[in-house]
C-alpha cells in the first residue's frame, strides 16, 4: 500500500484533502503543528527534527501544504515567514529524499509569485514579481523542489493555486469570509481596492487536482484555478444577493503588498494532469455561505 504523508493536514486544504483521502487505497499520515490526535505527528517544520519522523515513516508521496499564508504577517515577520515557507519547505523536502520518497506535491499561491501587470489569464510562462515577503518565500520553496528534485532524480509536482475558498465556517479566513462574516453579524465590510480582482478555485477543485498529482506527478509547476476574473466589489455583491443583504461596503485603497490583479490560466492542468474545475463561483458561493444570522 502506498504511503501518503500530507504536512500542514490540519490547515483548510490539508483537512479537505485527508478526508478524500481516507477509505482510499493509500496508507495516510499526517503532520501538523496543531495535530495533538494519537497517531499524528505535531511538529513545527522549520525547528523539528524532521528526519527520525520521515525514517519512520517512509512515505512514498508527500503533500506538502505546510506554510506561513497570511500576506500582512509576512511583512510584520519576514524572518519567521522565511524560516516556515523556505527553510521548513527544504527540511520537509530533504527528509522525504533521505528516507526514499519518489513523489513530492508542492502547493503554492499562483497569485502571489507572477507579476500582476502581464496580460491576464496569467500561465506558467508569464513573468515572475512576487510583491510580499510571503510571494518570495513560496516561490523560494519551489525552486528548491525543481532543483534537488532534478538532482536526486525524484519525480514532482508545483500546483500554483488561485484563491481557494471554500466553508465559510471552516475556512474562516480570506476576502469571501470577511465579507460574509460582516454581513451575516449587520456589520459594514469594507473592500480594499474594489477594482482589485481575483480568481477564485473551490477547495473540492484544488483537492481532486492533488489527487491527479499523486498519480502523476509531472516535474513542473502548473495552475490550479477557475480561468476566471472578479473585482472585489463584484464579489462583494454577489455574496450581499445570496444572504439577501442590502448593505453598503466602506471602500478604501488596496493595502500594501496586495496584489492588484489575478487570473491564472489552467490550460497546462488540464493537459498534463487531466484536471478541470467543476465548481464554478456562483455554485461555489451558493454551497459555502449560510445565511444571515448564522455566522459562528
Amino acid at each position: 500500500m502506498k504511503k501518503v504523508l500530507v504536512t500542514g493536514s490540519k490547515g483548510f486544504i490539508g483537512r479537505y484533502l485527508v478526508d478524500a483521502l481516507q477509505g482510499t487505497k493509500y496508507e495516510i499520515f499526517a503532520l501538523d503543528v496543531k495535530d495533538e490526535k494519537a497517531g499524528d505527528s505535531s511538529v513545527d517544520i522549520s525547528t523539528a527534527d524532521l528526519d527520525s519522523i520521515f525514517l519512520r515513516i517512509k512515505p512514498d508521496v508527500v503533500i506538502h501544504l505546510a506554510a506561513q499564508v497570511d500576506v500582512t504577517e509576512s511583512f510584520v515577520n519576514p524572518i519567521r515567514d522565511l524560516e516556515i515557507n523556505g527553510i521548513g519547505t527544504l527540511k520537509v523536502l530533504h527528509a522525504s529524499q533521505t528516507v526514499g520518497c519518489n513523489n513530492f506535491i508542492y502547493v503554492a499561491s499562483g497569485g502571489a509569485i507572477y507579476d500582476s501587470d502581464s496580460p491576464m489569464p496569467l500561465t506558467e510562462r508569464s513573468p515572475e514579481r512576487p510583491v510580499s515577503p510571503y510571494g518570495l518565500s513560496k516561490r523560494l520553496g519551489e525552486d528548491y523542489v525543481r532543483v534537488l528534485s532534478a538532482k536526486a532524480g525524484t519525480s514532482w509536482t508545483s500546483l500554483a493555486l488561485s484563491n481557494c475558498y471554500g466553508q465559510v465556517e471552516d475556512h474562516q479566513r480570506g476576502v469571501i469570509f470577511q465579507f460574509w462574516k460582516a454581513l451575516s453579524e449587520e456589520r459594514v465590510p469594507t473592500i480594499y481596492g474594489p477594482d482589485v480582482t481575483r480568481d477564485f478555485i473551490h477547495v473540492s477543485d484544488v483537492v481532486a487536482a492533488i489527487l491527479k498529482a499523486i498519480e502523476n506527478p509531472i516535474n513542473t509547476r502548473v495552475n490550479v484555478s477557475s480561468q476566471t476574473e472578479i473585482s472585489l466589489l463584484d464579489l462583494f455583491r454577489k455574496i450581499a444577493t445570496i444572504i439577501k443583504s442590502e448593505i453598503e461596503p466602506n471602500i478604501l485603497s488596496s493595502k500594501s503588498g496586495d496584489v492588484l490583479r489575478s487570473s491564472l490560466s489552467n490550460q497546462k492542468a488540464k493537459e498534463l494532469l487531466g484536471w478541470k474545475p467543476l465548481i464554478n463561483l456562483e455554485s461555489g458561493l451558493e454551497i459555502s455561505l449560510p445565511r444571515a444570522g448564522n455566522a459562528k
